[in-house]
């Protein structure tokens, strides 16, 4: 016979026992949910997910449009009559629209999971199984507008780089271009090559999104709006450059060596004038400044509906030496940083400083031509204040107007606002990135926003902002 102690030591394990596993029951249902919230779709439309032959055995895998209604991708059938993926521009969409075989990338991967269901009217799916035909896809309707990608590859040439244009009250990414590139319809056969580090130089990374480049002079917007939180949003500034500033032992010269004479703000930032940045960087307080750079999402996750982007990286501490802290000011130093964050920046201060998420997928649409689904533009927030952005947009006219990039000014056809940039990024500072960061608005308010880099091509003014210019008067024809 059991003593009471001992029972009540056994009734004391059994209740341990019993929240032990209520606790385990919990956390499952906890993991279940976040799975079901955060992770699942992960799994879903992983390009490895061995039930995507199920689905593609019932479903002829759906075309992929631009937003103007051309087919970028679609299945067709060889000879053997074999299902082939095939992208009828070759290279031209190769980054964002991706490919099937060799697993899966970009939009392919994406929304496969969307691209082999079927949403046409069940008896019509019913007749197509019992005939033992495939029932035709869902299409993905992007946001591309074809002549504005045409543009941008072209523009881009046999120069490595990007090109990322976005209209800024919505988010609608209107074209991107990576290069070098590779064609999509080959992808299996010279998969070898292509992923061989020694034959190649990268030609799957797209680098609109997951480029790292130092900004050169477009960080100037970004030590502009630090400037002005310094100050309270007052622009009132005055320095004289003589064509350098030395600090510590390293000196920083202005493009040419060229002497700006006396400049307030304005000046500065329309000549690109690297001895007043210099200078502003080294009076802003360190704290702060870093502040505003988190403020416009460097060291963070970019919010966008892109599946996968680069942080942008800004390093500067109180332990950092003042030479570099001047660098940095200027967009060299340690900052990195993608084209799309560039844009993103761009594409707030055109909206008044309202920022929408980046997106590249707008609507999917049965074979029968009924809408299953619409993405909704997301707005992000208030990236700068009203007033910023305002300033900004006055200071980035002058750029154009009077400044460093005067090759894209369309005069009373459009109205441009921009900044340029020439990137040092090796010891030898005559081998430069070429970039122009803006935006241009036309007669009814329609906007669109713009990075362009070049990697090694030069002179932003020279190479990137005509290469802007030439995006723009597509868009806007």
């Amino acid at each position: 016979m059991i003593d009471k102690k001992t029972h009540r030591l056994i009734r004391k394990e059994i209740y341990i026992v019993a929240v032990l596993f209520f606790g385990l029951f919990i956390a499952m249902i906890i993991y279940y949910c976040n799975y079901l919230e955060n992770d699942s779709k992960d799994f879903i439309y992983n390009a490895y997910n061995s039930r995507f032959s199920v689905f593609s055995d019932d479903v002829v895998r759906g075309n992929i449009y631009t937003a103007d209604g051309k087919v970028i991708a679609k299945t067709v059938y060889d000879k053997d009559d074999n299902e082939v993926r095939t992208y009828p521009d070759e290279r031209l969409f190769c980054h964002a629209v991706g490919y099937v075989g060799q697993g899966m990338a970009g939009l392919e991967a994406q929304y496969s999971f969307d691209l082999l269901k079927s949403n046409i009217p069940l008896e019509d799916q019913i007749n197509n199984n019992l005939s033992g035909n495939k029932s035709p896809g869902d299409s993905l309707y992007t946001t591309f507008d074809y002549d504005t990608q045409m543009a941008a590859f072209e523009g881009l040439g046999m120069f490595d780089g990007a090109v990322i244009a976005i209209e800024p009250d919505t988010g609608r990414i209107v074209a991107m271009v990576s290069k070098p590139d590779y064609d999509p319809n080959t992808i299996s056969k010279y998969w070898d090559d292509i992923t061989d580090s020694t034959k190649n130089k990268s030609s799957l990374l797209n680098r609109a999104t997951l480029g790292a480049y130092p900004p050169g002079s477009t960080f100037k917007i970004v030590t502009t709006i630090a400037f002005l939180r310094a100050n309270d949003g007052d622009d009132t500034f005055s320095y004289n450059c003589n064509g350098k500033y030395d600090v510590d032992d390293y000196t920083i010269h202005c493009s040419g060596n060229k002497k700006h004479g006396k400049e307030d703000l304005l000046k500065a930032f329309s000549n690109s004038c690297n001895s007043a940045y210099a200078y502003i960087g080294m009076e802003l307080d360190r704290d702060k400044y870093i502040g505003t750079t988190e403020d416009l999402l460097f060291n963070k996750e970019l919010p966008t509906l892109l599946e996968s982007t680069k942080k942008s990286s800004f390093k500067i501490d109180s332990s950092t030496k003042d030479s570099i802290v001047a660098q940095t000011a200027i967009g060299q130093g340690n900052t990195t940083v993608s084209p799309l964050h560039m844009c993103m920046i761009a594409s707030a201060i055109a909206n008044d400083g309202v920022l929408m998420e980046p997106y590249l997928a707008d609507k999917l649409v049965s074979a029968d031509g009924q809408l299953v689904s619409q993405t909704e533009p997301v707005e992000y927030g208030q990236l700068v204040s009203k007033e910023e952005s305002k300033l900004l947009q006055s200071y980035m006219a002058a750029v154009v107007e009077e400044g460093t990039a005067e090759k894209v000014d369309f005069g009373d056809e459009l109205t441009v606002y921009g900044k340029t940039g020439t990137a040092e990024y090796t010891e030898n500072k005559n081998i430069t990135h070429s970039w122009f960061v803006g935006y241009a608005v036309d007669d009814n308010g329609n906007k669109l926003a713009i990075a362009v880099i070049m990697e090694s091509a030069g002179y932003g003014s020279k190479y990137a902002a005509p290469l802007a210019a030439k995006v723009f008067e597509a868009y806007f024809q």
